[in-house]
């Protein structure tokens, strides 16, 4: 099963209001209008929806079926019509794909692997828009339990996009982001939530290994620096 298909219920999913981050991307981006973008790693529409809206139109990638149909609904509720969707996995999609867009997007995602990547990604529009993590996350919940079971969060990666941008001397605009934010979840969801994080990192664990770690209610302190990555 697509693991990012189990944490599709409890993923973000699209706000009408911009956070923070995505007020200084869109800042920094300018109009977008009559554009055509792709979105890779669009997951629920976190992203896709807003740029749906200042756009031409949106193709979103997405491995998980689940996610999609959540960006899909809520498409549907706030009467957004020019955003299609792709049920794919990156490799995948770029090994048939002819189009070119005006602005390939990708945030948060675990698409990019190696150097065949970057340069499909890169291949994809005039302009780039990568937002990826710039340290590991730390969360006043998981890292107990990564440390317990000998992991840690695996979604930041030390070779990346912009490592490979600096080897081959590709110049691009960039920004660090820090953010803070509480999450608050019953005994039940924090459970699935670290099994789910667990089980991403390899690791079968059971119900029972968790339950020293969570005794009730669970307010989670999660610290992230993400990166902006602007290349034209």
């Amino acid at each position: 099963m697509n693991l990012w298909n189990k944490k599709a219920k409890s993923y973000a999913r699209y706000n009408p209001s911009l956070n923070e981050i995505q007020k200084a991307t869109f800042a920094k981006l300018g109009s977008l209008q009559g554009q055509s973008i792709v979105d890779i790693g669009c997951g629920t529409g976190v992203w896709t929806l807003h740029l749906a809206q200042k756009a031409k139109s949106v193709l979103g990638i997405d491995s998980s079926s689940a996610m999609l149909e959540i960006l899909q609904e809520d498409a549907k509720t706030h009467a957004i019509s020019n955003v299609k969707t792709l049920n794919l996995d990156f490799e995948s999609f770029y090994k048939n794909n002819n189009t070119k867009f005006d602005l390939a997007f990708l945030s948060m995602s675990p698409a990019l692997q190696n150097e065949k990547d970057y340069k499909a990604f890169l291949s994809l529009a005039s302009k780039k828009v990568y937002l990826g993590w710039a340290s590991r996350r730390k969360s006043s919940f998981l890292d107990p339990i990564f440390e317990h079971f000998n992991t840690h969060f695996k979604g930041f990666y030390e070779e990346d996009l912009q490592g490979f941008l600096n080897v081959q001397n590709i110049s691009y605009e960039s920004e660090i982001f820090n953010e803070t934010r509480v999450v608050k979840r019953d005994k039940q969801s924090a459970i699935e939530n670290a099994l789910w994080h667990l089980n991403m990192n390899g690791i079968n664990a059971n119900k029972q290994e968790l339950e020293s770690f969570v005794k009730d209610e669970v307010e989670e302190i999660i610290e992230a620096k993400i990166k902006l990555l602007i290349i034209s």
